[in-house]
Formats: C-alpha cells, sequence, structure tokens
C-alpha cells in the first residue's frame, strides 16, 4: 500500500488511460487525497509533461491576474493541478488549444472538485475538446498491483469453478473501513478506534468547509446533516422529500445538497435503469460513499456497529463491490454506462448495478452471505428477461465460484481483486 515511501507508490492503471487519450485537453477529477498529485508527477511527468499546481499561492496569484498571460507562459504539454480554483481556466484553454493541432493531449487540468462547464453561455467551452476522467480511491485488484480491469473480467473472461477463496466477516469488515484512500488505507492498522472515527470526520468537515469551487455556497450545518444520512444508508435509493421532512428542509435544497456532494467526490449516485432519460440522474438514484471509510466512520459516531448490525453490514458490502467495480471502467475495453435496475410495483425486483453496452447487459447482485440459494437469484432471473441480458453475477462472501443456470454464476467477494478467479478474458 502506500505510505510516505514514495519506493511503495502504487502505480494507477488509469494513467495509462490518460496517456492514451486523443483529445488536445483532458479534464482529471477526484476527490481530496485520492492520488491526482502523486499520479501526475509519478507517471505522467516523466513521459513528457511539465507539471504547475494553483495550489501553490504565487502561481495562483499569477494566473488569477494575467490567465492568459500565465498560460501562455507554460511549457506544453502541462499538467494544471487544482485547476478548479479558477473559474475561467477552462474557456482561456479553448482558446488556445483551438489553435494547436489534433491528436495530442496538451493540457491535463486536474481538480478535487468539477471543473467548470458552463463557461461559455452555459455550455462546456471544452466539449469536444476534452475526455474527462475521475480518479476514484484505490480499488483491491490496484493495491494488489492488478493492472488488468475487473470489468473486462466480468464482461468477457470465464470464472473458474475451481476457485475457493472465502474470506472472514471480520477480514472483509476491515477493507471496507480501512477503504481505499491511499494514506488512510495505508496506515488503517496503526490507528486507534477514536482516530479512524476523528480522521474521517474531521476530512468530511474539511471538505465541506473548503472553498473548492468558487462561488459555491453552502451551510455546513445543513451539509453535514444530509450527508451523515446519506453515508448511514450506503447504496439506499434517494427519496430528497422524505429525507427533506425528516431534516426540516425543502426537496429543492436537499437535491442541491446532493449534487454538492457528488460536484465535491464524496458520494457517487446509480441511475436506475428504467428512470426516463429527461429525469435528473439522481432522482432516485443509488446513493454510494465514494469510499467505504466514509460510512463506516459515519455510522460509528452514530453509535452504529455494522459489525454486529446485518442490515449496515450488507449495505456496506454493496457499496464496497459497486465501488471496485465503477473505477476499472475507466481502463476497460468495454467502456459499459452503469446503472442499478429496479422494476416498480409493491413487490420489486432489483439489481445492485447493471453494466450496460451497446446490446448487452451484465447484471451484478451482492449478498452478505456465505451460502447462496435459488431465491437470490431472483433479481438477475427478472433482468434476464430483457433480451439484451448477457450475464449477471451474484457476489457473496462464501470461497467458490458455482455455475448456474441461464448464464448466472455465484463469484465470491474474494474473486473481484484475484485474477485466479477468471480463466481468461477474450482479447
Amino acid at each position: 500500500m502506500y505510505n510516505n515511501c514514495m519506493s511503495d507508490y502504487i502505480a494507477r492503471p488509469l494513467a495509462e488511460s490518460i496517456l492514451h487519450a486523443r483529445r488536445k485537453a483532458v479534464i482529471l477529477e477526484g476527490a481530496r487525497a485520492v492520488g491526482k498529485t502523486m499520479m501526475a508527477q509519478r507517471q505522467l511527468v516523466g513521459v513528457g509533461f511539465s507539471y504547475e499546481t494553483l495550489a501553490d499561492a504565487n502561481a495562483y496569484e499569477l494566473a488569477k491576474t494575467d490567465l492568459h498571460g500565465w498560460l501562455e507562459s507554460l511549457n506544453l504539454p502541462v499538467i494544471i493541478d487544482e485547476a478548479q480554483r479558477i473559474r475561467d481556466l477552462p474557456l482561456a484553454v479553448k482558446e488556445i488549444v483551438d489553435a494547436l493541432p489534433a491528436g495530442h493531449t496538451q493540457f491535463i487540468l486536474t481538480g478535487s472538485a468539477l471543473i467548470n462547464r458552463g463557461g461559455l453561455d452555459g455550455q462546456d467551452p471544452l466539449a469536444r475538446r476534452a475526455q474527462h476522467f475521475t480518479m476514484s480511491p484505490l480499488t483491491q485488484r490496484e493495491m494488489h498491483g492488478v493492472d488488468t480491469s475487473l470489468v473486462d473480467d466480468l464482461w468477457d473472461g470465464e470464472p473458474d469453478v475451481s476457485f475457493d477463496e472465502p474470506i472472514a466477516r471480520q477480514k472483509l469488515y476491515d477493507l471496507m473501513a480501512a477503504g481505499g484512500f491511499p494514506e488512510y488505507s495505508s496506515q488503517y492498522a496503526e490507528y486507534a478506534d477514536w482516530e479512524r472515527e476523528r480522521l474521517v470526520a474531521d476530512d468530511i468537515r474539511a471538505v465541506l468547509g473548503d472553498t473548492i469551487l468558487p462561488d459555491e455556497k453552502l451551510d455546513a450545518a445543513i451539509a453535514e446533516n444530509i450527508l451523515t444520512r446519506l453515508l448511514c444508508m450506503p447504496g439506499g435509493i434517494l427519496n430528497a422529500s422524505a429525507l427533506g421532512e425528516q431534516l426540516a428542509l425543502d426537496r429543492r435544497t436537499v437535491d442541491r445538497y446532493v449534487g454538492i456532494f457528488m460536484r465535491r467526490f464524496l458520494v457517487s449516485a446509480l441511475p436506475n435503469l428504467r428512470t426516463a432519460p429527461n429525469r435528473q440522474t439522481f432522482a432516485r438514484a443509488k446513493i454510494h460513499p465514494v469510499d467505504t471509510s466514509l460510512s463506516v466512520q459515519t455510522m460509528l459516531s452514530k453509535g452504529r456497529d455494522p459489525m454486529v448490525n446485518p442490515v449496515d453490514y450488507g449495505n456496506l458490502l454493496e457499496s464496497f463491490v459497486v465501488n471496485q467495480i465503477l473505477p476499472s471502467v475507466q481502463w476497460s475495453r468495454i467502456h459499459p454506462d452503469c446503472f442499478y435496475w429496479r422494476e416498480p410495483g409493491s413487490g420489486p425486483k432489483e439489481v445492485d448495478l447493471v453494466m450496460v453496452s451497446r446490446d448487452r447487459i451484465v447484471g451484478v447482485e451482492v449478498k452478505s452471505s456465505s451460502r447462496v440459494t435459488r431465491e437470490d437469484f431472483k433479481g438477475l432471473a427478472a433482468l434476464a428477461n430483457d433480451q439484451r441480458f448477457y450475464r449477471g453475477y451474484l457476489v457473496y462472501t462464501g470461497g467458490r465460484v458455482m455455475k448456474w443456470p441461464g448464464n448466472l454464476w455465484a463469484l465470491p467477494v474474494a474473486a473481484l481483486w484475484n485474477t485466479d478467479a477468471f480463466i481468461a478474458a477474450a482479447e
């Protein structure tokens, strides 16, 4: 894992995807302390990019005073870190890249919040000029030194029925509690219980208290109340009206703060595959913490112990599995869109994660049980009625890979980072 020793740096597969980008600009966004700066310095600067950061007070003042002059003084190609600090930066970059030949990335803009996309009459000034990437906390595959994409294995790999690797409940809990933020996860075992709780709480307050985005206004107390509710129900379906009633807030306020949390990479949203495309992307979406460590420590701070509460443990496991899969979409061959699926009605069937690419669907259901039954596959079996259905997985805490009828598989959670669980992925 990461620690203070530079030799222990974990290479991020995302860097290769960025280096193969075809657009003149790349926008790399992600949470604070997720590893963007380290990846830029260790994996991108060495292949020809210069590096500037707007976290440096002198660079920030120069850029704020004479943005065009500052940009023209940079050595291209260049990485500009903390690019979200200057609102007009994307528009100024657009004017420069429009005069440059296509085929080579000249600017990589990184940010700890969504970089301004409304600088040109409300439109993204870098539309059709920039390729967007999001850096997530480390996945277990990355921590184990596996640079291939889990998405590719789930999509085209052949699960190996000889694989058998159960995982103890406590060990799995520790993985979920440590999460994937590099510094925190690498030192998880060194912290006392109260230190872990305090560290995460302080980090959340720092993110909510920072002026990450110019002109973005929020009430820290309201933000903390809403975020706490979301983190304590990982994988919950957002009902902004009901949540607003609980907190004496209107639905629009809840929606606005959920948008802020997403822009600051505290939570992510999976829309329902059945949701009409003209609705907001997080209306009735499943809300997942960007890292399960945030949910674990928030639950503990509220007197809820996920180790003894099976519902909380199961919800955490769902978010943990989602957080192993979603990041690897960006370095996969498939690049599917991701949703969850829930049919309407009083007793609806549901699948926790659905990947869609062209005319194929792959479903992933999560169960915090070491045994599986036919009943556990009912959501995937219902999803299989969609003519696009390709295969489905039930991720569980047992050890054996098992094939079920209908191109369904029971897959141990340890198989998500152990490549021995798959015979091969199609090239």
